[in-house]
């Protein structure tokens, strides 16, 4: 992955409270997890192919040796999706996909495969013990039992039984005759049972009806037994009579409400003592009239037969008596109608109207027809609620006759179904046994992946349990927000090889001159070199970079804060008493500070200073001394112990420009992490990283083949006569420096 490097152009000293600043920055992402696995393989790729290589072929072939050849029987059965109808084309099943799916389920229920279990044939073949089988065998036997739809023929089930026991061949047909027979007793069957509670159920519902159908037509029959199905013609006629009823009614009450009115005048004494005649009687009267007129006639007869024969004559005197005789009841009439009524005149020039002067009759006459008009009304809306009760039977015994003859309609298409067989029925019992599909390759092709995969996963674990760094780019892309400086080789203690003197040399100065152009000269003159444990090479950096930039014409001074290792003062071969604990304390530095053999390098050694002596230094008195030193080098490289580990790094880190990280490769990434935490707790300004003790393959993607090569030509025509106390690194320096020398003189 190719990480893109920014340079800071200009450094901002760190104020109290600030964040730290990390002077050298590069942007980065979190890493994908194919890249994960890189990181994690890395190193590793010829040992995870081989042993890839060696479980795959061990897993192929435990896939083609151990499955066991296996034996087979399919038997099909058919869940019909139509229903057939008498006499009608057949219909389609309701739910029928429900009703196929719960038939795939039935088939491969413990309850049925128990039931397959228990028949005669499958107990010769495979006994078990006790009454059923246990729930083991059950397992095992459902193991092999496949159940599933026909592709091409959705109504088609398939029951397949593969096994690959030693009498496989012999069970295998058995097996699957015995779930179908079992599927027969407790599907098909089951279905049949639940078409005779159908049946059921429809003939007492049937019956049902019909009882109260007879009901309904008893009730009609007592309705109608008194006056008759006719109820229309009653109606009218009683209708009729109510009319007429109803009019005399009101007659009657208005002779009633009349008589009451000339009563009460009478009684006021208006025409209260006048005697009506024959002649106003007739007016009102007609039988008075008709006795008036017989009188009348018989008076004419008796004239006409006392001219005739005389008075003595038998006719005449018969006549005479006969005469005498109406004239008698007219007066005997006019007497009792003169006792009984009266005359109401009209005021319009019509005749009266004679008024009883006894109004108790013609109260009781209003009395009685009203009461007979009630009578015949209620008996009229009886008749109409019982012609209303009658039609509601009808309508019932209506409706109830289609429900039957509908329950008779579904009784004889349950019987016909029934009759037919249901709609579950066998197509084959059971094939002849043969032999099951290969599944070698498969069970090869998962042994191939699995065994490949195993050791690949067993390096991840390793991985995984041992974070270390060990390829360079590796700190680079974990320690997010840092710059890779650059990486150092892994040097034997004895460098004898022009080659890789050259190559560390280069990669010495590819430091320093990163070191260089992050920042202007003012600002990055005072490098701080740490690590974050012993051992990670903080101190042959710190002289090969000063080595470096002396070089290159730089004033270099090495100061040594080490006070437990004290690396840098051995190396150099320096002996003083008196060193950087000194000049700290006495303020004064060009007396404390000790050429060395290198033109332009001198050091402050560590002196008596030991690790008790770090609990005196303060940070503006090492500034102090630092500020000093700025006035008389160009450069200042200040060797310290490990972060983590003691007391004086943290004070000479924070009181640098610059902080060069040193991680050397087997180092752990916790640890490295904490190192970087502590340095960005105390406001420390982080130059980047240098990786130490890089392999090969790191260095050759570090630099270019140009470079490489030159700088390989530079180096191989020099043996170096340096002494062996710079390090290796710093022979490789000064092997680089002394080669260069000569060619210029």
């Amino acid at each position: 992955m190719s990480q893109e490097i920014q340079l800071l152009n200009q450094s901002l000293p760190l104020q109290p409270g600030t964040a730290p600043q990390v002077l050298a920055a590069s942007s980065n992402t979190e890493p994908t997890p194919f890249r994960r696995i890189h990181q994690l393989l890395r190193g590793r790729y010829l040992l995870a192919g081989i042993l890839a290589g060696i479980g795959a072929v061990c897993g192929l072939v435990a896939g083609v040796v151990l499955p066991k050849p296996a034996w087979e029987s399919i038997a099909i059965v058919r869940v019909n999706p139509v229903i057939p109808k008498p006499g009608v084309e057949d219909g389609l099943k309701t739910l029928y996909t429900q009703y196929l799916a719960n038939a795939l389920i039935e088939l491969h229920t413990d309850r049925l495969i128990r039931q397959a279990m228990q028949s005669d044939e499958w107990r010769a073949h495979r006994p078990y013990a006790g009454i059923s089988p246990s729930p083991e065998e059950v397992a095992e036997f459902s193991k092999n039992l496949t159940v599933k739809q026909m592709p091409l023929a959705q109504e088609m089930i398939q029951i397949i039984y593969d096994d690959s026991h030693k009498d496989a061949r012999d069970v295998v047909q058995l097996a699957v005759k015995s779930v179908v027979t079992a599927f027969r007793n407790l599907w098909a069957d089951g279905e049949g049972a639940q078409i005779d509670q159908k049946i059921q159920y429809h003939e007492r519902a049937k019956t049902a009806l019909e009882l109260e159908v007879s009901a309904d037509q008893n009730a009609i029959h007592e309705l109608t037994k008194e006056v008759g199905d006719d109820d229309n013609a009653v109606v009218g006629a009683r209708m009729a009579n109510l009319i007429a009823l109803e009019r005399e009614v009101r007659q009657a009450r208005g002779v009633l409400e009349a008589a009451t009115r000339d009563r009460d005048r009478r009684r006021a004494g208006l025409n209260g003592s006048q005697a009506y005649t024959a002649d106003e009687i007739a007016r009102v009267d007609l039988t008075m009239l008709g006795r008036l007129n017989a009188r009348n006639e018989s008076q004419i007869l008796y004239q006409d037969l006392l001219t005739q024969y005389g008075p003595a004559y038998p006719k005449v005197i018969e006549q005479k008596r006969l005469m005498e005789l109406r004239e008698q009841l007219i007066e005997d009439a006019v007497k009792k109608f003169n006792d009984e009524y009266f005359i109401e005149q009209r005021g319009d020039g019509s005749p009266g109207m004679a008024v009883p002067k006894d109004l108790s009759k013609l109260q009781t006459v209003l009395d009685e027809l009203t009461n007979a008009y009630k009578t015949e009304d209620a008996q009229i809306k009886e008749i109409l609620s019982r012609h209303a009760k009658i039609t509601e039977y009808r309508g019932d015994i209506e409706q109830k006759r289609v429900q039957i003859a509908e329950k008779s309609r579904l009784i004889e298409g349950l019987n016909y179904e029934k009759a037919w067989g249901g709609t579950f029925s066998v197509v084959d019992e059971g094939s002849v046994a043969a032999p099951a599909a290969d599944r070698r390759p498969v069970f090869a092709a998962l042994g191939f992946l699995g065994g490949a995969a195993v050791p690949v996963g067993f390096l991840l674990l390793i991985g995984l349990a041992n974070p270390r760094y060990r390829f360079s780019d590796e700190a680079h892309s974990d320690l997010n927000g840092l710059n890779l400086l650059g990486i150092l080789p892994d040097l034997p203690d004895r460098l004898s090889d022009p080659e890789q003197a050259s190559i560390a040399a280069h990669c010495v100065h590819q430091i320093r001159t990163m070191l260089q152009i992050s920042g202007s000269p003012n600002e990055r003159r005072v490098f701080a070199i740490t690590s974050a444990a012993p051992g990670d090479g903080k101190t042959s950096l710190t002289l090969a970079l000063g080595l470096s930039y002396a070089a290159c014409g730089a004033r270099t001074l090495l100061i040594d804060c080490d006070l437990i290792g004290a690396g840098l003062t051995a190396r150099m071969n320096v002996h003083s008493p008196a060193g950087v604990l000194e000049a700290i304390a006495n303020r004064s530095l060009p007396e404390y500070v000790r050429s060395t053999d290198v033109a332009d390098v001198t050091i402050l050694p560590v002196g008596s200073a030991q690790t008790l002596h770090a609990s005196t230094l303060s940070p503006a008195a090492l500034r102090r001394l630092i500020d000093e030193a700025r006035k008389q080098y160009d450069t200042i490289l200040i060797d310290t112990g490990p972060i983590l580990g003691s007391i004086e790094a943290s004070l000479v880190c924070a009181a640098a420009d610059a902080v060069v990280l040193t991680v050397a490769r087997g180092q752990q990434r916790p640890l490295v992490e904490k190192a970087i935490t502590r340095l960005m707790g105390i406001g420390a300004k982080l130059a980047g990283v240098v990786f130490n003790r890089a392999q090969s393959g790191d260095f050759d993607r570090s630099i270019s083949g140009a470079s490489s090569h030159r700088s390989q030509a530079a180096g191989s025509g020099h043996n170096g006569h340096d002494q062996p106390r710079y390090g290796t690194l710093g022979k490789a320096i000064r092997t680089q420096a002394g080669h260069s020398e000569v060619n210029e003189g």
